[in-house]
């Protein structure tokens, strides 16, 4: 695929790939959530497997050690559970979250579980970008796509980047494809996603060459990266 189009991409954040795929660009998106980890880890570490909002944000207050475990401090923390945290991880099908009643319902699986155990390895380990840039840059199908495409190739001209990324997204032959579709994708790569992964230092991008290569660092997080993307679900 050859195109030098550069007119900005309307379809950049049009939601697209298979249906297991959207549900991770969910998921890590909640996860790059550092106070929706927090809740998950109190939820999974409790017998409970229903809860009330207000409940949840008092245990977490406990928990804190922070000085501010006043009641204002409460209420603060039980709006942002009900506009922010909450709703994302019900996006993410990881609670359930009644919102007139304000009951919670844990929906933890052994996939979750699965990601648990790489969190913990990634935060123990001193790595190269944080747990919540990595988490917001697999937030994307395409993104997570197109980074887990170099693990595997290294290296890769941007149309040839376009083409597998299609590919993987419409779960058909190339040969399959409407040719603009393809456009399409190549677009949102070039205006987005792959500066995206190289601000982050994960890829090189050769722009003027259309060309796009995987980085030390890029290399330094594939271990996490495919654990996080393709945990067992035993």
């Amino acid at each position: 695929m050859t195109t030098t189009d550069t007119h900005p991409d309307d379809t950049a954040d049009e939601p697209c790939g298979p249906e297991r795929g959207v549900s991770l660009d969910a998921t890590f998106a909640a996860l790059a959530d550092r106070e929706c980890r927090d809740l998950l880890r109190r939820l999974a570490e409790s017998d409970d497997e229903t809860f009330l909002v207000t409940d949840l944000a008092a245990r977490l207050i406990e928990r804190t050690e922070s000085d501010d475990a006043t009641g204002d401090a409460e209420t603060r923390l039980t709006a942002r559970l009900h506009h922010t945290v909450l709703p994302k991880l019900d996006d993410a099908g990881l609670v359930a979250y009644e919102t007139d009643r304000g009951l919670v319902r844990s929906c933890l699986d052994s996939r979750y579980a699965a990601m648990v155990e790489s969190i913990a390895a990634f935060e123990s380990a001193d790595r190269p970008v944080s747990l919540d840039t990595l988490f917001e840059l697999l937030a994307d199908f395409r993104r997570r796509t197109a980074y887990l495409k170099l693990l595997r190739h290294d290296d890769l001209s941007l149309p040839d980047l376009a083409d597998e990324v299609t590919v993987a997204e419409r779960g058909e032959p190339l040969s399959n494809v409407d040719p603009d579709d393809v456009l399409r994708v190549y677009l949102s790569l070039y205006h987005t996603h792959v500066p995206k992964l190289a601000d982050t230092g994960l890829v090189a991008y050769d722009q003027e060459d259309d060309y796009v290569a995987l980085t030390d660092v890029g290399r330094a997080l594939e271990s996490s990266t495919r654990a996080l993307c393709e945990p067992s679900d035993d």
